[in-house]
């Protein structure tokens, strides 16, 4: 599992510590916070790696009032093996070129439903506001895809992510001040997330129009980038 290249070394610390702590209760992300320097969107992320490299599986279990609940099983080996054989990590640090990725890993890196949320996140920037070079932003960063997969953890579906960016892309694409704001942390951090996908639902609702009106109800309640500005300044405005 330590050589394991799906697997960043938070996640790879984190499993060694349920590993050595068997009976740890794996919905209490927490509790694990509390224990470690990470925060709980952390923990998340690191929790869904392991879940999509097959360490982590989750069962339904009936509790001692017969309700059902969901038991997080840990497992030193993968239940999804790398299918390409991995080079000696050593030797590969000291060669001077490095290889590039195999097909298949390259293709198994797009099944993740964190990369189809940046490719579409990507994909509504571009559209969306004028570049004069557009640069995507990589899932391959843990820091670009940590609040996705804090989001997933929490329960909500693939599907409700997208919504939330194609909503944003709608009601504030092309205005400067919003392009900043439409990345990889502002829709799907703890504090916007909730709000934005209710509105994207009621968006979704009306036949999801590709341009509205800024309606009183909108300013007051929509997307608005001032307010992460004013919660930096300490809410002055």
């Amino acid at each position: 599992m330590l050589d394991d290249p799906r697997l960043s070394f938070r996640a790879k610390g984190l499993l060694a510590y349920l590993l050595a702590h068997p009976g740890f209760d794996l919905s209490n992300k927490r509790l694990l916070a509390s224990i470690s320097l990470e925060g709980i969107d952390a923990v998340g992320t690191a929790l869904q790696e392991l879940e999509e490299a097959g360490y982590l599986r989750k069962v339904q279990e009936p509790d001692e009032q017969g309700l059902v609940q969901s038991i997080g099983v840990i497992s030193p080996v993968s239940r999804i093996p790398m299918l390409e054989p991995q080079p000696d990590v050593t030797a590969q640090i000291s060669k001077t070129e490095t290889v590039p990725p195999s097909k298949s890993t390259k293709q198994e890196s797009l099944e993740t439903p964190a990369q189809r949320i940046i490719d579409r996140l990507n994909a509504l920037r571009k559209a969306s506001w004028d570049w004069a070079r557009y640069t995507p932003i990589s899932a391959k960063y843990a820091k670009n895809v940590e609040h996705i997969h804090g989001r997933l953890a929490d329960g909500y579906d693939e599907p409700d992510l997208i919504l939330v960016l194609e909503y944003l892309a709608a009601v504030d694409g092309g205005k400067e001040e919003s392009r900043k704001y439409f990345d990889c942390v502002t829709p799907f951090n703890t504090k916007n997330f909730e709000r934005n996908l209710t509105m994207a639902r009621e968006w979704e609702a009306r036949g999801c129009p590709a341009s509205e009106l800024r309606s009183q109800q909108h300013l007051e309640q929509s997307h608005d980038p001032s307010i992460y500005d004013r919660g930096r300044r300490g809410g002055q405005r």
